[in-house]
């Protein structure tokens, strides 16, 4: 058997990897093509859950000159749209790109969009973004507080004496592994307070470096299930006062359970929980949103998430609209009227009021990472 048979067989048994490899192949005759739009969509690095995510949905709103009808077997997308998975550093990367005019849309945390609509944290150099808008809600994500056996950590509190990594600087991890910090008021000494990137935490969990890292993704996460199936690791549970006291200052978190079964001999796991949310910029055309708001609804769009990722079956029209932080793209929100999901309320853009105490908003001033225009880490592998 040839090599490329060998790929070609690989490939085939993977079909999230088919879905990426229809975007950036299988439409190649039209890729120069001036009369047909493309829809870049920002995601995350190619060993995360964002990117192979971003290629199904990218397949299934697109619909090239020249495609079949969806009623014939072809595409149930946009008629005339080439969409593309682009591989980013993740939420606060999309979040920029999309207010910046490089991406027409991308996935982002709800606590990142949260902190851009607010011009805080890590948006506190750049100030408030508010021309993006909303898609739609797309699945929970889990923080992973991913504890060496040998640390002896049982709670939030024993990280303080701990070397952890926070993930990288400008990352949605890094974000909402500092409010966890700030908000419990655990004292972390900065020269114990890594920013490594997901593959430098793996290698450093295992040789001793660090004690415990974070890391938000949606389960099952790959780097946690290479290590837990190593019988290196665990994940720290949190008390229902963890969860508590920062969702009633970040209504952005909620509690969850990674349930037993998630991670080789992990128990049930109480984590906080972030949404992740599809945007796009303010001024796209309403017409063109609609549609694709359409086609990511579509029957087709729910069977290739479902058999193309693990995480596609929490993509659901019930739950479209929980959660968003930005208003709907009136695009979107037409769609969403006219199948009478929703009536007179819509969702309205939050005022950045100063919800937050004095002393909280001091700590945070003082560990907010900088967001750079390009990092020189290895891009981090969850959102």
């Amino acid at each position: 058997m040839s090599a490329a048979s060998s790929v070609f067989r690989t490939l085939v048994k993977k079909p999230l990897f088919v879905a990426i490899t229809i975007i950036l192949f299988g439409f190649s005759g039209v890729l120069y093509a001036q009369d047909t739009p493309i829809f870049r969509i920002g995601t995350g690095a190619t060993i995360g859950n964002y990117f192979p995510i971003g290629g199904i949905i990218a397949s299934s709103i697109s619909k090239p000159v020249g495609s079949r009808d969806c009623d014939k077997g072809g595409s149930c997308g946009v008629d005339g749209l080439l969409s593309v998975s682009v591989s980013t550093e993740g939420s606060v990367a999309n979040v920029l790109g999309i207010a910046d005019g490089t991406l027409e849309g991308g996935f982002a945390q709800a606590d990142v969009v949260y902190w851009a609509l607010r011009g805080e944290h890590v948006f506190r150099t750049r100030g408030a973004i508010g021309n993006l808008r909303s898609v739609a809600n797309l699945y929970p994500e889990a923080m992973h507080l991913v504890v060496s056996f040998h640390s002896g950590i049982r709670t939030l509190e024993d990280l303080a004496d701990k070397k952890l990594s926070i993930g990288p600087a400008g990352s949605g991890t890094n974000a909402g592994a500092q409010l966890v910090l700030e908000t419990r008021n655990i004292r972390v000494p900065k020269e114990n307070m890594l920013t490594l990137s997901n593959s430098e935490a793996y290698e450093a969990i295992l040789t001793g470096e660090i004690d415990a890292f974070f890391v938000i993704a949606g389960t099952p996460a790959r780097l946690v299930s290479a290590l837990t199936d190593q019988h290196k690791v665990s994940l720290l549970s949190l008390s229902q006062t963890d969860v508590d006291v920062l969702h009633d200052i970040y209504p952005f978190f909620s509690g969850g359970t990674i349930d037993v079964g998630t991670y080789n001999t992990v128990p049930d796991t109480l984590a906080l929980m972030v949404p992740a949310q599809f945007l796009v910029r303010e001024d796209m055309d309403e017409k063109l949103i609609y549609g694709i708001t359409k086609a990511l609804w579509h029957e087709t769009t729910a069977r290739n998430l479902e058999k193309g990722h693990t995480l596609g079956r929490f993509i659901t029209l019930d739950t479209a609209l929980d959660g968003l932080i930005m208003p709907l793209h009136p695009g979107a929100e037409r769609f969403y009227r006219e199948i009478g999901l929703i009536g007179d309320h819509v969702i309205k853009k939050e005022e950045p009021e100063d919800e937050i105490s004095e002393e909280t908003t001091e700590e945070t001033t003082a560990l907010e990472p900088t967001v750079t225009e390009e990092s020189e880490q290895e891009p981090a592998s969850v959102e």
